[in-house]
């Protein structure tokens, strides 16, 4: 275990909100006197299936419409952080819940690298941070017990009060995983507001929404806040399915390529756009984010 435990609400993304994708630096990174824009891509086929054994060659990188060149590129395996939040609101019940957590469980133990580092929060009305970055599952599993189902679902609060924590990690790949069953009901944050805060962050955000009991999910306002990052949004049909759909994302964590390039802006503080192309395959799905903020 690497940090003790705290609690946090909205209040604390207002302290952290500065902080970027590592510690207090920015989501580029400074080496040498050059800024490097670091992608993270995930490329499958039609059918989802992930595609490996890509070069660097293999790749086009667009910024704002231009090619740019590649100076570092991997396609191994590298570790990551990644924080998990969850959806502990009233609709959700006592075995829905116990469903959750043996799922996060096996997701952590199982399926995710040992040198992978984690945080545990949860959400209602109010966030409240269990456990921050930690290797140790059992740490993280004592956390888990902790949970508990409270009141309201203040989603959008609880993404924008973890993910500057998230982005504090340890690892150069960081994540944000959010479990929910329900709709944002009591948030102060705006859809907006929260979408510019994920876009000046290096964090693939990825939702894993369960329909159960007839709840509706608001897919689109959860794909608002991920496909920018280059993460994603999956809807499950029933809390009996969540342990395949996070064997899903523990696969795409581990098959994806990372890609850098000197950005070719000064630090002008706009949003500059990028694209990720693979040479010559057509029916490739490569998913990126989908920009970054040029600042210092």
């Amino acid at each position: 275990m690497r940090r003790s435990g705290i609690t946090f609400g909205i209040a604390a993304a207002l302290v952290f909100v500065v902080l970027a994708s590592s510690g207090a630096r920015t989501q580029q990174v400074f080496r040498g006197g050059v800024d490097l824009v670091n992608v993270t891509a995930t490329v499958t086929d039609k059918d989802g299936r992930f595609i490996s054994g890509l070069t660097q060659e293999d790749f086009i990188v667009y910024d704002d419409g231009k090619a740019q060149e590649i100076v570092s590129f991997s396609s191994e395996r590298v570790p990551v952080s990644l924080g998990i939040v969850l959806d502990v609101s009233g609709s959700m019940s006592a075995p829905q819940l116990a469903t959750a957590r043996r799922a996060i469980r096996r997701f952590a133990y199982d399926l995710l690298g040992v040198d992978d580092e984690l945080f545990l929060a949860e959400f209602a009305h109010t966030t409240r941070m269990l456990q921050t970055w930690t290797t140790d599952r059992e740490t993280l599993n004592r956390a888990l017990d902790r949970t508990r189902t409270q009141g309201g679902t203040a989603l959008y609060d609880a993404v924008r009060a973890t993910l500057p924590f998230a982005a504090t990690g340890v690892h150069g790949k960081k994540a944000l995983l959010v479990l929910s069953d329900g709709n944002d009901t009591s948030s102060r944050t705006e859809t907006k507001r929260l979408q510019e805060i994920i876009r000046s962050m290096e964090v693939l955000v990825y939702a894993l929404g369960v329909e159960a009991d007839g709840a509706d999910i608001n897919e689109g306002a959860l794909r608002k806040f991920t496909e920018d990052t280059g993460g994603r949004t999956e809807i499950i049909k029933g809390f009996e399915n969540l342990d395949a759909a996070t064997a899903r994302l523990a696969a795409e964590l581990n098959q994806q390529y990372v890609i850098g390039y000197s950005t070719p802006h000064q630090k002008d503080g706009k949003w500059h756009a990028i694209k990720v192309e693979v040479k010559g395959r057509r029916g490739l799905m490569i998913r990126a984010r989908s920009g970054y903020v040029a600042v210092s």
